[in-house]
């Protein structure tokens, strides 16, 4: 017997008109939410990649080109006892990078997506560069340390750095120069990523078929290339003003001062101080390195602050000294301001007070001298970029980080760098790329049981590879965005996984494991 269409259908409609209480039953449980937050990620993905396939190739090279090699290699040794008559040297300088025009001309404020985007108005505190360079004494050259106020840079732009130098670096034995950012997400942006997205896609696309260069981005270029120029002005002072004398360092118990918002909750709590006493009685240097997002003025603002860092460093400076401040493995480690600021401030003082209570917090600690041994190298590596959405802005040429096409899919690969320095005998300071979880240097990481994707962690944390406890520079040399570890890599639309969204691809975290446990088995020949 034939059955018509019109029943076919109403037997269809029924089933179906049934069968949607269970399916809604069944989005409910744990299985059906993940599905529904992947279908959503594949939808998102496939637009971009679609977007992505359909514009010209634009600046990237091939991995045939890939050169291993950093510009400036390093310690050509890697010192255990310390050299005859060695003894330290430090010099230190920074400037302001504050345009006059601040508030004539459109910068974006770097940190947070808006539409509109959010532009500068008004300016609180300082956007600085601060340096140290420092030697040993044992004639194997100078290593400068570099921060900036701002939310991230890349390697791209710290290579023009490097290269702008090159003949002083030649000429003044200056064997590495690494700069990191704070990650404060007040100051103009310096990625690209928070300018008019939607003018970029429009308009980009017609740029690189036609071969031209002034790209839509968040960037301001008069504004990258006076950060360019300033921070070599400020490499070279730092480098020519060199002084021997004493390096101290300081490890304390911050724990107070931050939280973690995302499961495991593991965080790197101490805060370590770095005193350097110049012999001739000349101000001293402190170096702070601490893991906490500099984010507490929220999404919304538009002024101009380097916050809590800033107001740190200011407090270090009351006491004479100058100031830098590093950032830390610090992926989703927020400040704590309850407890460590008085009540009824408004936000703003709530802010400065935090970074002076942290500041009070290092001064008082106690300093155990360091023997002047200085080691020092780095590689350069390639991360495979999974995440479409951070394709399509490379593609797009709204960020600059160096690309490469990999070797069997045309997939993006992003060129960047990792390091490794050791200051005397027992500190040990990984120099990594990006926002760094915790639990990838320490432990910690979930199981299988606990984990976005079922599967356990399969990798040794970084201090254990190196043998004691590391001192994690994040954000240093790059920006790569958040590095998680593979196997909680979720969906961005899931709860408590908003740090994919802005994360180079599911496989960076082993990559970076992977590359930082080779660049250790092949260190330069110790002595």
């Amino acid at each position: 017997m034939k059955i018509n269409k019109w029943l076919k259908f109403g037997l269809f409609a029924g089933a179906t008109a049934a069968a949607i209480p269970l399916i809604r039953e069944k989005l409910k449980t744990p299985a059906g939410k993940k599905f529904l937050y992947e279908t959503a990620d594949h939808a998102a993905s496939g637009l971009c990649s679609a977007i992505g396939m359909a514009l010209p190739d634009g600046k990237k090279g091939d991995i045939l080109d890939f050169d291993p090699n950093l510009p400036l290699p390093g310690t050509d040794c890697f010192l255990t006892e310390k050299a005859p008559n060695a003894r330290w040297e430090l010099g230190f300088a920074k400037a302001s990078l504050l345009p006059e025009d601040v508030t004539a001309e459109k910068y974006y404020i770097g940190g947070y997506l808006a539409y509109p985007p959010n532009v500068a108005e008004g300016v609180l505190d300082d956007q600085m560069i601060r340096a140290v360079a420092l030697s040993d004494g044992s004639g194997r050259g100078v290593a400068v340390f570099a921060v900036i106020d701002c939310v991230g840079i890349s390697n791209h732009d710290i290579n023009d750095i490097r290269a702008r130098l090159a003949g002083f670096c030649e000429e003044n034995q200056i064997i590495s120069i690494n700069i990191s950012a704070t990650h404060s997400h007040s100051c103009i942006d310096t990625m690209g990523i928070w300018g008019e997205l939607t003018t970029a896609l429009k308009v980009n696309p017609g740029k690189l078929k036609r071969e031209e260069t002034d790209f839509v981005s968040g960037r301001n270029e008069a504004f990258m290339e006076n950060l360019k120029q300033t921070a070599c002005r400020i490499i070279r002072a730092a480098a020519e003003n060199r002084k021997p004398g004493v390096l101290a360092h300081a490890v304390q118990d911050g724990s107070r001062f931050v939280r973690d918002k995302r499961p495991p909750e593991v965080m790197m709590t101490e805060i370590h101080s770095f005193l350097f006493t110049p012999d001739d009685g000349s101000p001293a240097t402190r170096a702070v390195v601490m893991a906490a997002h500099p984010t507490q003025f929220g999404g919304s603002n538009k002024i101009i602050s380097a916050d809590y860092p800033y107001y740190l460093c200011e407090e270090i400076e009351k006491n004479g000294e100058n100031a830098l401040f590093f950032q830390g493995a610090q992926l989703a480690i927020a400040t704590e301001r309850s407890g460590n600021v008085p009540e009824g401030l408004s936000r703003t003082e709530s802010i400065q007070e935090y970074g002076r209570a942290v500041g009070k917090f290092c001064l008082a600690a106690e300093m155990q001298p360091v023997e002047p041994i200085l080691n020092i190298t780095g590689k350069k590596i390639l991360i495979r970029v999974t995440n479409r959405i951070f394709g399509l802005l490379a593609k797009l040429q709204v960020i600059d980080n160096d690309m490469l096409e990999g070797d069997d899919d045309g997939q993006l690969l992003i060129v960047s760098e990792i390091g490794y320095a050791e200051l005397g005998k027992e500190i040990k300071l990984a120099l990594l790329p990006g926002e760094v979880a915790p639990e990838i240097v320490r432990g910690g990481c979930f199981d299988a049981a606990e984990s976005y994707d079922g599967t356990s962690w399969q990798f040794a944390p970084l201090e254990e590879i190196a043998g004691g406890q590391l001192i994690v520079l994040g954000l240093c040399n790059d920006e790569i965005g958040y590095i998680i570890p593979d196997n909680d890599f979720g969906s961005i639309v899931a709860p408590l996984h908003y740090e994919e969204s802005v994360s180079a691809g599911k496989h960076t975290a082993s990559k970076l494991v992977k590359e930082f446990t080779s660049l250790l088995k092949n260190l330069p020949k110790a002595q």
